[in-house]
């Protein structure tokens, strides 16, 4: 498909040159009069009134056709023709050309490494020769731009290129081969040229990704929106994929990660699952990427008054650490020693408050689903039961997400690391508890001020092996008999 194109650009960049009219009738020979005359090699020439030799000028023929004289005398054909400042083509018949594109060999007439140099010659028959200037030309229904330098020859490969009319504007172009020396656009697969690009500090594949918008332009050392989708570009043009610091002096100081597509460049949105931005050899995590700016959730911490905070994504709550990595299993923010087997690697030393402001979370024990559907989403207002082998160990979890420490729920109590109260090795035991409260007590996962414990510290109560607490009457546990009230259980005499 590649080969097919080329062939269509250079079918319509030599086009004009398959027609060239014929040399119309300069005169009848007749060398003892001025005017134009034959040699008899074929060769034209024109003589003046005082019998001499027109040179290095142009002479108009019968037809109204401009006709060069070469230092010789003879009428040029085929070939370039400097005058002053101007470039000009005539062809096979001596015709000054207009409108079309004509070449000659690269005999060292300028340091291109070409071997054909190209012109276009204008409606008046001059080749453009404004370095830096535009020539737009249609192709069909595409439209073709072409740069040309001082001497009219026309540029091609990569080039660096100052507008005419704007001196400050250096721009990069990627314009072909030698025979097209089109501006690309849009998406580029190109080879790089280290001599071209300054490659230090850069390792590039032999091919890279460019992007060139409708005017020619290289997109370089930018973040650039296309078709909805944002890509990121290094400082000579390269499509960067893959982990990438911010795209201002500002996040790059910071810190601040994005993510582009390791296959198509796109910056990520959304949810991502990936290597951290600094090890490449790091388990993946999951990441949220903010949608309009790409950049992760509560990364640096940055979101929150420490370490931690939390996102609400399609209605669901999620906790995020300070290198912007969801958080799963349970957690335990506050100190509060809680079982390994149910903290996933990484969130074992979580410290303080989820969030701030207003809305945080207060530090204490939560549980993010491990689930595959769940994945990630806080659990609240519920009883969830872990299992530790064999063993179900339950926490309840407030509206919040907080689970409950000393706490009378539904006639079971949650200790001081949340886990519920429950007779391990008979059918009754007893425990001795700190101060214990009840639900109402709690307000956005913290006691109220003034609360008051149902059951105070140092008491003793009798539990089953389903977690109720016994709240009054005499029961016997290990053929001890007790005395239950409120809860408090007191040895009988």
């Amino acid at each position: 498909m590649k080969k097919n194109r080329q062939r269509l650009a250079t079918a319509g960049l030599f086009m004009a040159l398959a027609a060239v009219s014929a040399l119309p009738v300069l005169a009848e020979e007749d060398k003892s009069q001025h005017g134009w005359q034959q040699e008899e090699d074929g060769r034209w020439f024109y003589t003046n009134r005082d019998g001499s030799r027109e040179t290095e000028s142009w002479v108009r023929g019968a037809d109204g056709s401009r006709y060069y004289l070469d230092a010789d005398g003879y009428m040029a054909v085929n070939q370039v023709i400097k005058d002053g400042d101007n470039i000009y083509y005539v062809n096979e018949n001596g015709v000054r050309v207009r409108n079309q594109w004509a070449s000659e060999p690269n005999d060292d007439l300028c340091d291109q490494e070409v071997d054909t140099l190209w012109y276009y010659f204008d409606h008046n028959g001059r080749a453009v020769n404004t370095e830096g200037k535009t020539l737009k030309l249609k192709d069909g229904n595409a439209e073709r731009i072409y740069f040309f330098d001082s001497d009219g020859h026309m540029l091609s490969g990569w080039q660096n290129i100052t507008k005419w009319n704007k001196a400050d504007e250096t721009n990069t172009y990627y314009l072909g081969d030698e025979n097209q020396g089109y501006a690309r656009m849009q998406w580029q697969y190109l080879e790089v040229d280290n001599d071209f690009f300054d490659a230090d500090g850069y390792e590039y594949d032999s091919y890279e990704f460019f992007y060139f918008g409708y005017d020619g332009k290289m997109r370089k050392n930018c973040e650039d929106e296309l078709n909805d989708e944002h890509f990121l570009f290094d400082e000579n043009g390269a499509l960067l994929t893959g982990w990438q610091p911010g795209v201002t002096p500002s996040d790059k100081d910071l810190g601040l990660n994005r993510y582009y597509d390791e296959e198509t460049g796109v910056r990520a949105k959304g949810w991502l699952f990936a290597h951290d931005p600094d090890n490449e050899d790091s388990d993946p995590h999951w990441f949220y990427c903010d949608d309009k700016k790409g950049t992760l959730f509560n990364e640096g911490g940055r979101d929150s008054d420490d370490e931690l905070s939390y996102k609400k994504i399609n209605g669901k709550t999620y906790f995020f650490d300070d290198k912007g990595h969801m958080i799963t299993g349970l957690i335990s923010t506050d100190g509060t020693a809680i079982p390994d087997v149910f903290m996933d690697e990484g969130f074992e030393t979580l410290s303080g408050d989820i969030g701030k402001g207003n809305g945080k979370k207060a530090a204490g024990i939560y549980y993010l689903s491990q689930d595959e559907g769940t994945l990630g989403q806080l659990q609240s207002d519920k009883r969830i039961g872990l299992k530790d082998n064999d063993e179900m160990v339950y926490y309840y979890l407030g509206k919040s997400g907080r689970a409950y420490t000393n706490t009378l729920i539904k006639g079971c109590i949650y200790g001081p690391d949340g886990a519920m109260l429950h007779s391990e090795d008979s059918d009754k035991e007893i425990f001795t508890v700190d101060d214990i409260y009840e639900q109402d007590d709690y307000s956005q996962g913290r006691l109220k001020d003034g609360a008051t414990p149902v059951i105070p510290a140092g008491s003793q109560v009798i539990v089953n092996k389903s977690g109720k607490v016994t709240q009054r009457g005499t029961v016997k546990v290990d053929d001890v008999s007790y005395d239950v009230d409120h809860y408090q259980a007191i040895q009988k005499d």
